[in-house]
């Protein structure tokens, strides 16, 4: 690539978009400008791509203006100021080990996170369901990364169970995030769905899907908690249906799994 013609104009298409990995070269040449990357560096030291609205892709997408979320360990303020200034189809920057877990893994641990340096963080994963799409929001710089995908898969274990309640029946999900299980189990004809999360932030982004799915007033009733999960039974005096335990990679989840046979006559453990 001759770096020195490389600005927004470069590798457009006569749609008016550019690929992502010429979106991604840009930001390369960029960041061998300003000395974090040498010039022999590929696209994939540049660091993470996240699209700021999520879905299932067959193939790399052409972007739209603010579409994509960087992430990378690689980058400062200052270069990341200029990203955004200079590469239109970023959104926002943020910096961090995508190997890395963000949030809380129990409360033994302190909560990690991403450092936002630019822009916005905010993305949205559309979650195809058997009651229709879901919009989950996420604070990336807050939230541990999950594809679209692999959340449908999730959703597709929790219908499986959903279908055999004939009646009425509620609803744990005790280490919600952002809410995605205890929503689509308020979609699927819960009469009460318990949210429950030891980060905080999850909660806040459960709150906001709350909202904008509109399940906040025209579906079952809901509680929100930030609670460890093991304190729960103490805090909830009625048995549920059903406990959705899904921990984040690592964790010994025997206690979780003790808690929730206190808290429901059936357990769904994400492994």
């Amino acid at each position: 690539m001759d770096l020195e013609a490389i600005n927004r104009e470069w590798g457009k298409c006569k749609c008016g978009k550019r690929h992502l990995d010429t979106t991604m070269g840009h930001i390369l040449t960029i960041m061998v400008e300003e000395g974090l990357l040498d010039k022999k560096s590929s696209l994939r030291s540049v660091g993470t791509p996240l699209m700021s609205i999520g879905y299932p892709l067959s193939r790399a997408p052409f972007l739209s203006p603010k579409s994509l979320i960087l992430l990378s360990d690689k980058l400062d303020k200052r270069t990341a100021k200029r990203i955004i200034e200079e590469v239109p189809e970023i959104k926002g920057i943020i910096k961090g080990n995508p190997m890395m877990t963000v949030g809380i893994l129990d409360s033994k641990y302190k909560p990690l996170v991403y450092e936002r340096l630019a822009g916005c963080d905010m993305r949205c994963d559309i979650i195809k369901t058997q009651r229709g799409a879901l919009c989950i929001y996420k604070r990336q710089s807050r939230m541990h990364i999950e594809s679209p995908s692999s959340s449908y898969l999730k959703v597709m274990n929790l219908y499986n169970i959903l279908r055999k309640f004939k009646s009425s029946f509620k609803v744990i999900d005790a280490t919600c995030g952002p809410g995605t299980l205890g929503l689509f189990s308020l979609f699927a004809g819960a009469s009460k769905v318990v949210f429950n999360d030891i980060w905080s932030e999850s909660l806040k982004m459960t709150l906001i899907n709350l909202e904008v799915n509109h399940l906040k007033d025209e579906y079952g009733d809901f509680e929100v908690y930030n609670e460890d999960i093991r304190d729960l039974p103490s805090l909830i005096d009625e048995k549920y249906d059903l406990c959705i335990v899904d921990p984040f990679p690592g964790v010994d989840v025997s206690p979780f799994v003790r808690a929730s046979r206190k808290l429901a006559k059936e357990i769904l453990l994400i492994r």
